[in-house]
C-alpha cells in the first residue's frame, strides 16, 4: 500500500514493514513493524490490511486484529485499538467510520480513541424493515453529501446519517462487478455482465 502526503511518501509493505520516504531526496524518514506475529521470519506469512489512509496529521492503518492511528511526521503509534474493518475505513472530521467483521458499524473518535457508537446492521436493517434479522455481506463502504453508503453483495444500498440511523434502503438495478465511484451527482459502478451501471 503506498499513500502520499505533501513531501512525504509512505510505503506498507507484505511483511507489516511502514516506511516514511521524502519525496526530494529519497531518504528514509522513519520506519516501523507493524507485524506482532510470531512468524516474521516466515517468508510465507504475510502481512495484510487496508489500504493505508491519511488524515490530517494523522496516518490511519486497519489490520487484523488491530487498528493503527499513526502520527504522520515521527511516525510513533498514537494509539492500537483492537478492531478489524472489513473495508477502508471512512474519516470525516474527528469520526473514523469502519465495519467489522461481525457487520458492527463503528464510529471512532479520532482525537480521543473513544468508540461513538457501535451498531450491529443486521439488526438496523431489520428494524427498519420490520423483518427478521438476518446476516448481509457488505461490499464498500463510502460517505456521501455526510451520508454513509453500504453497498451489500445482494444489490441493496444502505444510507446511514453520520450519526448511525438508517435514511433509506434502495435495490440497485444490478449486482456490483466492481466498487462503485461518484462523478457529480451520479453512482457509477459496472455489474457482474460487464455492463456500466448509472444511478443519480
Amino acid at each position: 500500500s503506498i499513500a502520499l502526503d505533501k513531501d512525504s511518501l509512505f510505503y506498507l509493505n507484505t511483511y507489516g514493514s511502514l516506511y516514511s520516504i521524502n519525496r526530494k531526496n529519497y531518504r528514509i524518514n522513519w520506519f516501523i513493524n507493524l507485524n506482532q506475529s510470531l512468524d516474521d521470519l516466515n517468508l510465507g506469512s504475510l502481512f495484510f490490511s487496508n489500504p493505508i489512509l491519511i488524515h490530517r496529521d494523522k496516518m490511519i492503518i486497519s489490520t487484523d486484529p488491530y487498528l493503527y492511528l499513526i502520527n504522520l511526521s515521527t511516525g510513533s503509534t498514537i494509539s492500537r485499538i483492537a478492531i478489524t474493518s472489513i473495508v477502508k475505513p471512512i474519516a470525516s472530521g474527528q469520526n473514523l467510520f469502519l465495519i467489522t467483521k461481525d457487520n458492527l458499524l463503528i464510529c471512532i473518535n479520532l482525537e480521543s480513541g473513544k468508540i461513538m457508537y457501535s451498531l450491529d446492521i443486521n439488526k438496523e436493517i431489520a428494524d427498519f424493515l420490520n423483518t427478521k434479522s438476518k446476516r448481509i455481506s457488505i461490499k464498500s463502504l463510502s460517505l456521501v453529501n455526510n451520508n454513509l453508503f453500504l453497498f451489500l453483495d445482494n444489490s441493496y444500498l444502505v444510507q446511514f446519517t453520520s450519526k448511525g440511523k438508517i435514511k433509506k434502503i434502495n435495490k440497485l438495478s444490478g449486482k456490483l462487478g466492481t466498487y462503485p465511484i461518484f462523478v457529480n451527482k451520479s453512482i457509477l459502478y459496472f455489474n457482474k455482465k460487464n455492463n456500466l451501471i448509472v444511478l443519480n
